[in-house]
């Protein structure tokens, strides 16, 4: 007869709080080495928008990978930067946690509004300042960090872990799909996390469980071969105006998306995921003061405010630019007027087929001539409250 013996809960308990420490410890006493690290890859360059240093910026993520103990892989679309894939096997779990980050960064103009050059990783009064740090290269090191502290306090990782590093995220992952198709069968696992992994205007841990989606395009009018002189704006057509006259179109007074159809497919919360909205703390004071606004779009505040800000589908106007943009004056008529938006989708909206309602549009509403470029097309993602990676996130978050 084999007979189990029963660890004390106080003792199981106590012997977690030790684990703990010790990993905390080692954090601390690395720290500096870490915090170099993220300097390192936040001083490469690595603008996808731009094609501006990826594949320095892929070499370092996939170096920083093997140091750690992981087995790698670079993938190299038809087109765009690489895409590393990083394996790291636990001795004891049989579990597979599947990570997502990108080294990939926005472009840094206007540079004039930095207080440090973006690519410098400056460290000052205890922060670094750069292009990434936070969004995504800390998230990456911070990982990296904990997976080595795990390895050299509790001698391995908890479980197996698989880890895909792309550098295309900022402009919509063009070429993702091609690595899903290649590696699809190597993608398995329990449970998955993405980018995600920062804290609030009080330091709580957040524990992201979606994102909105996204169909971002570019418009193009064109009403002449060359600019002209602003004289003849009495008988040429500004491709301003007309670009301002159909984007009016788009969204009326209230923040309400007038495409024919656009809401049919939207997904409603859950009675259980509008409970955690309202009980969620949402700091509407820090946000108002950090952007120096004294009220929200249409008075919303409270959980009408939160409700608006997890769940309600947006059309934004990133960019829109023609003419003449510089110091001074000139007086011209312009050929062309272009303009970025990004439409923010919610679960069950499909961005393709939203794509073709927002072209539909344009034609009923006499814009066909108006050229549409399509950026991006990516789906909304809702991870459900009840799941274990959920709880797991939301039990760490409070343990820390």
């Amino acid at each position: 007869m084999t007979v189990q013996r029963r660890i004390p809960l106080a003792k199981a308990l106590s012997d977690v709080d030790t684990r703990q420490r010790e990993i905390s410890e080692y954090i601390d006493r690395n720290k500096d080495r870490f915090v170099e690290k993220l300097r390192i890859l936040c001083q490469q360059p690595s603008v996808s928008a731009q094609n501006l240093g990826m594949t320095g910026a892929a070499q370092l993520v996939e170096r920083f990978l093997k140091e750690t103990g992981f087995t790698t892989e670079s993938f190299s679309p038809t087109h765009g930067p690489p895409i590393i894939f990083g394996e790291l096997l636990s001795k004891h779990g049989s579990k597979t946690l599947l990570v997502y980050n990108h080294y990939d960064v926005q472009p840094v103009e206007p540079v004039d509004l930095w207080t440090h050059p973006p690519f410098s990783a400056a460290v000052d009064d205890g922060r670094i300042y750069a292009r990434g740090a936070s969004d995504n290269k800390g998230n990456i090191v911070s990982r990296l960090m904990a997976i080595e502290a795990f390895q050299k306090v509790r001698g391995d990782v908890p479980c197996n872990i698989k880890w895909v590093v792309e550098g295309e995220e900022e402009i919509g992952s063009p070429h993702f799909a091609e690595f899903i198709a290649k590696y699809k069968g190597r993608l398995t696992g329990e449970s998955a996390i993405w980018e995600f992994g920062g804290l609030d205007y009080d330091d709580r841990p957040l524990v992201t469980l979606g994102l909105k989606g996204m169909l971002y395009v570019e418009f193009k009018v064109q009403t002449a071969l060359k600019d002209s002189h602003s004289a003849r704006a009495a008988v040429v057509e500004n491709p301003a105006w007309r670009l301002v006259r159909m984007l009016d179109t788009i969204q009326d007074e209230d923040g309400r998306i007038l495409i024919e159809g656009w809401y049919d497919d939207v997904k409603p919360f859950t009675a259980e995921e509008l409970e955690v909205i309202r009980s969620m703390p949402l700091e509407e004071h820090s946000i108002r003061d950090e952007l120096g606004i004294k009220s929200f779009l249409y008075g919303l505040t409270g959980f009408e405010f939160k409700k608006a800000f997890y769940g309600s589908p947006t059309a934004n106007i990133a960019g829109i630019w023609s003419g003449y943009t510089g110091p001074g004056h000139k007086t011209v008529l312009p050929s062309v007027a272009r303009a970025k938006m990004d439409f923010r989708l919610v679960p069950d909206q499909d961005p393709a087929r939203l794509a073709g309602k927002l072209k539909q549009h344009l034609a009923r509403h006499g814009f066909e001539d108006i050229e549409v470029s399509l950026q991006a097309e990516n789906p909304a993602a809702r991870t459900p409250i009840s799941s274990p990676i959920a709880k797991i996130a939301a039990r760490a978050g409070k343990e820390v």
